[in-house]
């Protein structure tokens, strides 16, 4: 027998006058276990239908998982863009069955809540019932878990291969001291593979557990145990990447290493981030994941409150409080060891790699079970200690303050979801959403229902454009920048032939010269570049033959006040000699480019709010940028085909230009 089960055995004797306060806890929570556990996934389980909503996410992520599923379906495309595995695992209900939101959620209710039943069988008896129930428990209630057990997202399904590891995993808890016999043992170890296969296929970060069991089975000396784990994985791993190529040519990756370790995902050219720009990375991502939403989760900070504030204390202190952890549960209890190392080691990967402003809860909330776990096994073990012998009272105010915030959080997300539920039911769809998403999803219905079934349309969120219509929509998720070298080696170029003529685009007048113009040159924040001592916040770049060129023009360009140079090397030497790239170039054609190419007919111009929870009068502008820009060269490209909305409406217009 092992030591954690003795330990456990002994937890379960009758209370005696001697005991302490936790040793009491634990005896109280055994003689209850079975009515915790159930007590605890009712609740679990009525928290889903209270908190579920029929609606999808504003980010669109959810749709995406959901598009791919039935792209997968239908024409066997490999969900590289994803997680693949959640998609796959999809793609029967939304092939058979169409997009059924109610459906493809209640699948992320069972993942949800069977990962909390295989949580609880993961540890029951190996790890004392007054950490294991109460964590189950305050699981089971928390409003920020459950949450996502009525989206799309693939975090249900995470849970659900984590907590089947974990699960497996215990065998070998249990197991400690035993011998290991490759012939006795290997088929665990294989189904122990394919499970974190599954784990890494869901998130990649699922693929760093192997490194964690080859790190707990080093301290451990289990040797042979971590060679036939390490083994059985590699041949999985490595046979599954040699075939996916051929199986699938064009599959993708959810993120490459390259856009992760770079200083901007999103503009490679800036190279890769340095090591003080990665601990500078760790920082920042501690404040916004350990300060902040960790302790959201604790029910300790606002519920409702984005961003949180960093409070740098309170990072340090739940760094020191981890450390203490372990070193508290290393002798004594080896699976919270475990727990410990995967849950740290998991998140800190996270901390590094992902970039701060990807800030989304559900990359910690995914660990937040194990977190848990591995800090109620700490503060157990640390108030056993003989030495704070007189302070064991803290452990159930622990329990009690995590209790009522999180109950807190709970009755205030629920109150909001109430109402919003009941209209949903009632057959109000969209009833929760504020009017500039009810406008854009209504005015994707109303193209969906009114153009030609073959239009091409473009949306600035195709795929909850897709979820709402059941019709392929066209993405248009940016304005195409040009590079400033393109515009300098366009003078070095055509210098010889042309003028170039630079004129402030708040004054910009067409004068029969759209069709000359090469660049629009539009600055981040005013008052940034001047054209002849006058301040401007964007400029058009005209390529005009000199035979053109004449006195006429600048005439008419001084009967009009319109500010203008022929010094482009000038004006453009302010762009180069900038320190910061606060400044944007475009150029029209590429926009106009697009368009053609892809066959695009109409367009959805939403006034998306930039601050969801209130109209600031700010809003999303991609698309209504992109037009502006090609209406600049090319007017009257486009006409006005409906409207929805009194407030923060959504346009419709047919592109009709050249």
């Amino acid at each position: 027998m092992s030591k954690t089960s003795r330990v456990t055995k002994q937890s379960k004797k009758t209370t005696s006058p001697g005991q302490n306060l936790i040793e009491k806890t634990n005896a109280f929570f055994d003689r209850y276990e079975k009515a915790f556990v159930v007590l605890s996934m009712t609740l679990g389980i009525l928290m889903c239908i209270l908190l579920f909503d029929v609606k999808v996410s504003l980010s669109g992520d959810d749709c995406d998982y959901i598009i791919a599923a039935g792209d997968f379906w239908k024409n066997g495309t490999y969900p590289g863009h994803h997680g693949p595995l959640y998609p796959i695992l999809l793609s029967p209900f939304v092939g058979l069955l169409g997009v059924q939101l109610i459906v493809l959620k209640s699948i992320s209710v069972i993942f949800m809540m069977t990962s909390l039943w295989l949580f609880y069988k993961s540890f029951r008896q190996i790890v004392p019932s007054s950490i294991l129930l109460p964590a189950l428990l305050l699981i089971c209630i928390n409003p920020h878990v459950l949450f996502f057990a009525s989206y799309t997202y693939s975090e249900p399904l995470f849970m659900l291969m984590q907590a089947l590891f974990f699960y497996l995993f215990s065998t070998h808890f249990r197991n400690g001291n035993s011998e290991f016999a490759f012939k006795k043992d290997w088929i665990k170890h294989l189904a122990l593979a394919f499970v974190i296969m599954g784990m890494g296929l869901t998130r990649t970060i699922g693929f760093c557990t192997i490194g964690i069991i080859i790190l707990y089975f080093m301290i451990e000396r289990r040797w042979k145990e971590m060679i036939s784990i390490t083994g059985i994985f590699a041949i999985i791993f490595s046979t599954f990447y040699f075939l996916k190529p051929l199986i699938w040519p064009d599959s993708g990756s959810v993120h490459s290493f390259e856009e992760l370790l770079a200083k901007n995902p999103y503009n490679l050219g800036q190279g890769p981030e340095d090591i003080p720009g990665l601990i500078r990375r760790v920082i920042e991502n501690s404040h916004i994941y350990l300060s902040g939403f960790l302790y959201r989760y604790f029910g300790f900070r606002s519920h409702s409150a984005f961003p949180l504030e960093s409070i740098p204390i309170l990072t340090i202190f739940t760094y020191t409080l981890f450390i203490i952890s372990l070193i508290f549960v290393f002798k004594k209890n080896k699976p919270l060891l475990f727990t410990g190392l995967y849950a740290g080691i998991s998140t800190f990967a996270n901390l590094v790699l992902l970039h701060s402003l990807w800030a989304q809860d559900r990359i910690i909330m995914v660990y937040y079970p194990y977190i848990l776990l591995f800090l109620l096994g700490g503060a157990y073990y640390l108030l056993k200690n003989n030495r704070f012998k007189n302070f064991t009272w803290i452990y159930s105010f622990i329990l009690i303050s995590i209790f009522i915030g999180t109950s807190t959080h709970s009755m205030a997300k629920v109150g909001n979801n109430l109402p919003v539920l009941q209209q949903n039911i009632l057959g109000n769809d969209l009833y929760g959403l504020t009017p500039d998403w009810e406008n854009f999803i209504k005015m994707s219905r109303w193209a969906n229902d009114n153009l030609d079934k073959n239009a091409v349309i473009a949306s600035r969120k195709p795929s909850i454009s897709y979820v709402y219509t059941g019709r392929n929509f066209a993405g248009i998720y940016n304005v195409p920048k040009g590079n400033l070298e393109d515009v300098v080696n366009l003078f070095d170029k055509e210098n010889d032939e042309n003028i170039f003529l630079v004129i402030n685009l708040n004054k910009n007048i067409q004068l029969n010269l759209a069709p000359y113009i090469q660049y629009l040159l539009t600055s981040k924040k005013e008052d940034n570049f001047q054209i002849n001592g006058e301040t401007v916040t964007g400029a058009g770049i005209y390529q005009i033959p000199k035979s053109v060129f004449n006195e006429d023009l600048t005439s008419t360009l001084d009967s009009y006040n319109i500010n203008y140079t022929l010094d482009h090397e000038t004006f453009i030497k302010q762009y180069i000699d900038s320190k910061e790239p606060n400044y944007s170039i475009t150029n029209p054609d590429i926009l106009l480019k697009i368009i053609k190419d892809g066959n695009i007919k109409y367009l959805l111009l939403p006034k998306i709010r930039v601050y969801t929870p209130q109209n600031t009068g700010l809003y999303i502008n991609t698309i209504h940028q992109y037009i502006s820009f090609i209406h600049i060269k090319y007017p009257n490209s486009f006409t006005l085909i409906h409207t929805i909305g009194k407030e923060e409406t959504c346009e419709l217009v047919e592109y009709t230009g050249p």
